[in-house]
């Protein structure tokens, strides 16, 4: 805590919450050497212990004054990495700790990732995300490892095709019976999921019509190229035939399901990756590398201005090029570039770096069916 005016003894009131709270004790920090002190005044810069309602941000005060002064502004992540609990008792601990460190912790940034199902940490740097997870194992007793974040692909298809999906099971009892004939076709790109019913003469009951976009979208939510969500598709039900007595809602549901699988094999299948919109700051010196950094890791530059002696290099960028780049522009600019970055739009993976990921995303899903 750092002293404006004044002094500050055993009790102080936090004007920014309000509360008054018993300090523990106070110190000043020599090093790695904690020196006991009974009060702090103007200038001192202190470390207090065991304060129960105060936090980063919070303006001490008095009570006949109360003041709340402006908080600190964090400079925004740079870096970002994936939290791995080292075993199930870290990840029953990783989500009540976490609110915690961000309490304490204020330039740190903590999201989870409801595509890849991944916690995700952003920090400063390196050095501060290895300070994190120190203060992780030493202070809460979590032990995590820290991994580089999967990319949320997408896939999608570049033809049209007219297939067909029927699921036939006949058992002791009744059967199962369910039959439909589509139309595949490509949606604009952001366009979403487009599902039409063109079915004439009562071929298909109306009633079963939902259950089989019901299967589509659930086959489509888990991909057939990698495992990535399938989007921009359009699909029309345009024939099929029933059984009175064996067909259900749920074997339409499966035929839809069979009839999705084969029109996504024949439609041209690609994989899209995700495009992140970057504003990079940097000394004028540093131009030239840091444009040819961004070239090589697939990106168009699409702009450049000056702003107070800073150069402001625009592009967009692959985000599987972006998730060590903090690091990157570190090293091109000596620790003096900063950066920030938005997904912007999806667009196709080129063919042989799509071929990698689509072979690495099937080996990782035969692993973990062993597992």
């Amino acid at each position: 805590m750092r002293i404006y005016s004044g002094k500050i003894a055993r009790e102080i009131y936090n004007g920014t919450k309000d509360v008054s709270e018993k300090v523990g004790g106070l110190f000043h920090m020599i090093g790695k050497k904690q020196e006991p002190t009974d009060e702090g005044v103007a200038g001192d810069i202190l470390v207090i212990s065991k304060l129960v309602h105060t936090a980063t941000n919070d303006t001490i005060s008095t009570k006949d004054v109360p003041l709340d002064l402006a908080p600190i502004v964090f400079s925004a992540p740079l870096l970002m990495r994936s939290l791995k609990p080292k075993t199930r008792a870290d990840d029953d601990k990783l989500s009540s700790t976490l609110s915690r460190l961000k309490e304490e912790e204020p330039a740190v940034v903590i999201d989870k990732n409801a595509e890849t199902h991944e916690t995700i940490l952003s920090g400063l740097g390196e050095a501060h995300l290895q300070v994190i997870v120190e203060r992780l194992q030493k202070k809460f007793g979590v032990n995590i490892d820290l991994e580089v974040p999967r990319v949320p692909y997408r896939e999608t298809i570049k033809s049209k095709a007219r297939v067909e999906g029927k699921h036939k099971k006949q058992t002791g009892g009744h059967g199962q019976f369910g039959h439909c004939w589509i139309e595949m076709e490509p949606n604009e790109r952001g366009g979403g999921w487009v599902f039409e019913n063109k079915v004439f003469g009562g071929a298909i009951p109306r009633q079963f019509i939902p259950a089989i976009e019901k299967g589509m979208l659930e086959t489509m939510n888990k991909g057939q190229l990698a495992g990535y969500p399938a989007v921009d598709i359009k699909v029309a039900v345009v024939d099929g035939s029933y059984h009175p007595v064996d067909s259900s809602e749920m074997a339409f549901k499966l035929a839809g399901s069979l009839a999705f699988k084969k029109g996504f094999e024949q439609c041209s299948p690609i994989l899209l990756e995700p495009i992140v919109a970057l504003e990079a700051n940097v000394d004028e010196k540093y131009m030239g590398d840091v444009m040819g950094d961004l070239t090589s890791k697939r990106g168009k530059i699409s702009g450049m201005e000056s702003i107070q002696g800073k150069q402001i290099i625009k592009a967009s960028v692959p985000l599987a090029e972006m998730l060590n780049y903090g690091i990157d522009l570190g090293s091109i600019t000596q620790g003096t570039g900063t950066y920030s970055m938005k997904v912007n739009h999806y667009e196709e993976v080129p063919e042989r770096i799509a071929e990698k990921i689509i072979a690495d995303a099937k080996a990782t899903m035969v692993a973990e069916e062993e597992e």
